[in-house]
């Protein structure tokens, strides 16, 4: 069974790179801890506890960047992109003090933060992979596609949803159809998790040829991430969806889309496009009322086709259950 927590190991989206611009700050708060990002003045992204060790201010009101540090807003002590004190204003030499920074990747205009509850640091067989590389099957070269922010995301703050739900999708083929109303229900083509991920391809048959005529191929790193690629002679887009933990209570998720550039309009997107990308938060919505209100199982009656998937994914996800079971917004059942 799994150990549910709201701290899992993995990576986890923690916002879109735009919204920081160099100077600029902004407060976060996952796994229930008080964070600061900030961009220096050539560029970095740094992320770190946010309060000064002198007297508790929070850096990320109030705080100035001043080239790679950030000044506390209450008496100035500055602390610097790897979080050492390195100037305090008012005495000869700094205190040695250091704050924890965290761990961070930029990449697709999104920020991912590595996150284990020992604090140790990204591991070697559990790297993020690449939306547009690390699918094999359907490469595809990034500058292709138009940017996912801001015109193609969706933002869900604060639900009060496991982000074990995520990967919950993997398997589930019948869900397309009684959830979201497809005329038809793909079939799990194969699924694999020997390299640590979880891989699967789903197939939408032809009601005419009875062969596939969309792929869906699923890359999830960890629980939290699952990479998705639409693949058809007519539909060819690409999205992450995430969820990451705020606290025992709430979860952060997020959508992004990333669709083909049109010739006719490659360096803006067309409306017709962002149209869609509005018209997709129903279909989160599909999911999201199901979660809101759904106990997790934890030795589910299957259907004999749920039976090989499912074990498979429940059975992968222990791995980033390393802390403790504590508490979690979904009440889990070992069987009903």
């Amino acid at each position: 069974m799994l150990k549910l927590s709201m701290k899992p190991t993995g990576w986890f989206q923690i916002g879109w790179s735009a919204e920081i611009a160099p100077g600029a700050t902004k407060a976060m708060k996952y796994f229930g801890e008080d964070m600061v990002a900030f961009r220096t003045e050539d560029g970095k992204l740094v992320v770190m506890d946010a309060h000064c060790k002198h007297l508790g201010a929070h850096l990320a009101y109030g705080g100035k960047v001043k080239g790679d540090c950030i000044a506390c807003p209450y008496h100035g002590w500055e602390w610097n992109s790897q979080g050492a004190n390195i100037h305090v204003p008012y005495q000869d030499k700094p205190t040695g003090a250091k704050l924890r920074t965290r761990h961070i990747i930029e990449r697709h205009g999104i920020i991912f933060m590595w996150h284990d509850p020992a604090g140790g640091a990204p591991r070697e067989g559990w790297e993020l992979p690449d939306l547009f590389t690390g699918v094999p099957q359907v490469p595809a070269r990034e500058e292709d596609f138009y940017p996912c922010y801001p015109h193609a995301v969706i933002d869900k703050p604060g639900e009060r949803i496991h982000p074990q739900m995520v990967v919950e999708n993997a398997p589930d083929t019948t869900h397309f159809h009684f959830t979201h109303g497809t005329p038809e229900c793909p079939e799990l083509l194969w699924f694999d998790t020997s390299d640590g991920s979880w891989r699967s391809e789903m197939g939408f048959k032809s009601p005419k040829t009875k062969e596939v005529a969309l792929s869906l191929y699923t890359l999830a790193p960890c629980i939290s991430l699952s990479f998705t690629i639409f693949n058809g002679q007519s539909v060819k887009y690409r999205l992450i969806l995430t969820a990451t933990p705020v606290d025992e209570e709430t979860s952060d998720f997020r959508v992004n889309y990333f669709f083909p550039r049109d010739p006719a309009s490659p360096d803006v997107m067309p409306e017709s496009l962002r149209a869609f990308a509005r018209q997709t938060v129903e279909l989160f919505e599909e999911d999201a009322r199901m979660w809101r209100h759904q106990i997790f199982v934890q030795r589910p009656v299957f259907a004999k086709q749920d039976i090989a998937g499912y074990t498979a994914m429940r059975k992968w996800s222990e791995r980033f259950y390393e802390a403790a079971e504590g508490p979690t917004p979904m009440r889990a059942v070992e069987a009903l």
